[in-house]
């Protein structure tokens, strides 16, 4: 389903771009070099793409595993905030050495996003609340607890060192993939990942099968708000240097969509983060500057990725269809599409 998504959204989007009066084939080959092309030292697009990509990774993981956990959660923005507060304010009031100063920041981002995503968890599980809602709400608190604490700049020894000259691409792209790694890990070899999965997709097996489904949901929220939460602390510490509210990337319902292109698999998630990143990269440097296509039509090519994919049911239906016409010639030729 993804690749005919994507598929399927590029040829909406050369309509688009006939519609600006441009060529698409050339249109696509701008997007396709700014966001992903590589020209040499100091030019090389991939890189920003693989920085913009790090905290939607991590979002989309988080995401994902809430998604395994049966709870439909849209709380990673205000679980990024508290994360990067946390990283900030770590960073910038302790004086340790470099590694150490940097991975006890990034620890503290990560309990605070765990903190923040059991939250949620817990009203479900245990009042029975509304997921959507209370992670809507608790973004906006997020926001308003950290303006009451004071945050400085991040000192030195807790920056993240750019990983090539020129960019700000760092070490966070390491630990967004071996987040991917302990997520696939956990949720499909380990036993807590198993009953998570259980939990989320047949609770009432789960529940025959001596599965403790509170503490399992409960579990999957906390590791979910805990990625989130690693997610700002990287942005923080490896892009900004000082506590922001809007990040490059990973922001909003990024993680969400991540998530539902990816087909909530990790793997899924960390290839349509890369890809995603480099149309919006794409989108700025190659259509609104080479081609003279409004940049929002990046917006719009993600926004039809998901619809499409979310369209799975009608993809389906399509494909048989069209093969049961080819396994039986003899018959009639006509394909009723709805």
């Amino acid at each position: 389903m993804p690749p005919l998504a994507v598929l399927s959204s590029l040829l909406v989007a050369g309509l688009f771009v006939l519609l600006a009066d441009a060529p698409p084939l050339q249109a696509l080959g701008h997007l396709v070099s700014a966001g992903f092309g590589c020209q040499g030292p100091g030019r090389c697009a991939i890189l920003t793409t693989l920085q913009f990509a790090t905290p939607l990774i991590l979002t989309g993981l988080s995401a994902t595993v809430a998604f395994r956990a049966g709870v439909f959660s849209v709380g990673q923005a205000g679980q990024m905030v508290l994360g990067a507060a946390a990283a900030t304010w770590l960073g910038s009031r302790l004086s340790l050495s470099p590694v150490v100063h940097a991975a006890v920041a990034l620890a503290g981002a990560v309990v605070a996003g765990a903190g923040w995503g059991w939250i949620p968890g817990a009203l479900k599980m245990g009042l029975g609340i509304n997921e959507v809602i209370v992670t809507l709400v608790m973004n906006h608190l997020a926001v308003l607890l950290v303006g009451l604490v004071r945050l400085w700049r991040v000192s030195e020894s807790a920056r993240l060192a750019p990983l090539a000259r020129g960019t700000k691409l760092n070490p966070g792209i390491l630990l967004a993939l071996l987040a991917a790694a302990a997520v696939y890990v956990y949720l499909f070899r380990l036993t807590p990942g198993y009953e998570q999965r259980m939990a989320g997709q047949a609770p009432l097996f789960a529940k025959f099968g001596g599965v403790r489904e509170r503490r399992a949901v409960i579990l999957g929220m906390a590791i979910s708000g805990g990625l989130a939460g690693l997610a700002g602390g990287v942005e923080v510490l490896g892009v900004h240097y000082r506590f922001i509210t809007v990040f490059s990337g990973g922001g909003g319902f990024d993680g969400v969509a991540v998530a539902l292109l990816g087909q909530t698999h990790p793997l899924g998630a960390t290839l349509a983060s890369v890809l995603l990143a480099g149309v919006r990269l794409g989108a700025l440097n190659g259509l609104q500057l080479k081609s003279r296509v409004p940049r929002e039509l990046g917006g719009a090519m993600i926004a039809m990725m998901v619809l499409f994919v979310s369209s799975e049911r009608l993809y389906r239906g399509l494909i048989k269809r069209v093969w049961r016409l080819m396994a039986r010639p003899g018959e009639s030729r006509k394909i009723w599409f709805l």
